[in-house]
């Protein structure tokens, strides 16, 4: 799972391939708001992540979440 982050002022595009609905999901976890992209399965977090591990663990749930 790859994740970036990206300016809070481009809250509706993928950090990677730039698409945007349908193709994004708004999730929360850990108290972390981001963006699911579905189609190039990227994590696009609004802020740095105050911890590597919290990061980690993020990205583990999302590709559970992608094995669904």
């Amino acid at each position: 799972m790859r994740s970036v982050v990206l300016d809070s002022k481009k809250k509706n595009v993928c950090g990677i391939c730039g698409t945007s609905e349908p193709f994004i999901e708004y999730k929360e976890l850990e108290g972390v708001h981001f963006i699911w992209c579905k189609k190039c399965n990227t994590i696009t977090f609004f802020r740095d992540i105050e911890s590597e591990e919290k990061k980690k663990l993020i990205e583990n749930e999302m590709n559970l979440y992608k094995q669904k």
